[in-house]
């Protein structure tokens, strides 16, 4: 289980990292670099070629603990170089404290696939692992508040098939992200609610994010959408079994 999170986790930064390379924008990676910075398309080609060499090393059987710390470097570089100045310069501007946790929970994922990956010693990776799922959970809070500060364009991303209404899984998501995230912060059923995360992420994968890509596959944001969710499906995937194996330990 925890080698297959951390494949989904790099192969989450592949499916971020090839589109942009093709289109050549930073909204392929879902990074609102500003269009007038200088060397900004060396820039570009740098993370996206880096996303993935990074996440192919992090499926390799030789290198996953490098890939994954490569990966960690990544979004920890992006949180912040790019994310964290624009939050606090308008930290009343709730996107961009999500763009803070979601960038936060993509380089815990790297540490949570470092900390599974073969050859790191048990005490690094239990370490990693206590200071990771706080952090964690903090970031499914933000996910969870996001879903109703952000209600109306939430829902205009759900099906509109599924009964019983858009608003209705729009509210049903955040709360279960909040719950998700005081059980992982609290460490109170915190494996089952990262399992029942991960489910949750890869059924937005299917029923969301795929769809969206497949019915406008110009949209350089729906490539970012539908990698970055990979990403953290992979994250949610790698507590849960890091938060077994820790038990198992104990």
């Amino acid at each position: 289980m925890g080698a297959i999170g951390r494949r989904v986790y790099g192969l989450g930064a592949v499916v971020l990292g090839v589109p942009a390379l093709v289109l050549g924008d930073f909204a392929a990676l879902g990074l609102p670099v500003p269009v007038a910075m200088p060397g900004q398309q060396i820039l570009l080609y740098a993370s996206a070629g880096l996303l993935v060499v990074a996440g192919l090393a992090t499926n390799a059987p030789r290198t996953p603990a490098i890939g994954a710390l490569l990966l960690a470097a990544f979004f920890s570089f992006w949180l912040l170089a790019l994310h964290l100045p624009i939050a606090l310069a308008k930290p009343a501007t709730w996107v961009s404290w999500e763009g803070v946790a979601e960038t936060a929970v993509s380089a815990l994922g790297g540490v949570l696939a470092y900390a599974l990956a073969p050859g790191v010693g048990q005490a690094r990776a239990a370490a990693s692992v206590r200071i990771v799922r706080p952090l964690f959970g903090v970031g499914l809070l933000v996910f969870g508040a996001s879903e109703f500060v952000y209600a109306r364009f939430t829902a205009s991303m759900v099906p509109g098939w599924l009964p019983p209404s858009q608003l209705f899984w729009t509210y049903a998501t955040g709360a279960a992200q909040i719950a998700a995230g005081l059980a992982i912060v609290s460490g109170v059923r915190a494996r089952l609610a990262a399992m029942l995360l991960t489910a949750m992420y890869l059924s937005f994968s299917l029923i969301v994010h795929l769809p969206r890509l497949i019915a406008n596959p110009a949209s350089h944001g729906n490539w970012a959408e539908n990698g970055v969710n990979l990403i953290l499906a992979g994250a949610a995937w790698g507590l849960a079994e890091a938060l077994r194996t820790e038990r198992t330990q104990r």
